[in-house]
């Protein structure tokens, strides 16, 4: 079975991805490959998250917006 890669994690504006990945066999559809998280990539994720917090929490709902579409 052929495995599509996905998964891999938005930290701090950098998609990054663990070395350890997991796939899935779903009944219908195709199968895919997801990177697993590390307690390492959990604490970048947390320090990331703590410097943004102050200036997306400020930012307008336009501002907001535009960059979860950008994200998404």
């Amino acid at each position: 079975m052929t495995f599509t890669p996905h998964g891999r994690h938005l930290i701090a504006g950098d998609w990054v991805g663990g070395e350890d990945f997991f796939e899935n066999e779903p009944a219908f559809g195709p199968a895919h490959r997801f990177s697993m998280g590390t307690v390492e990539l959990v604490e970048r994720a947390a320090e990331a998250a703590e410097e943004a917090f102050w200036s997306y929490g400020y930012a307008s709902r336009a501002e907001r917006a535009a960059f979860l579409t950008a994200i998404a």
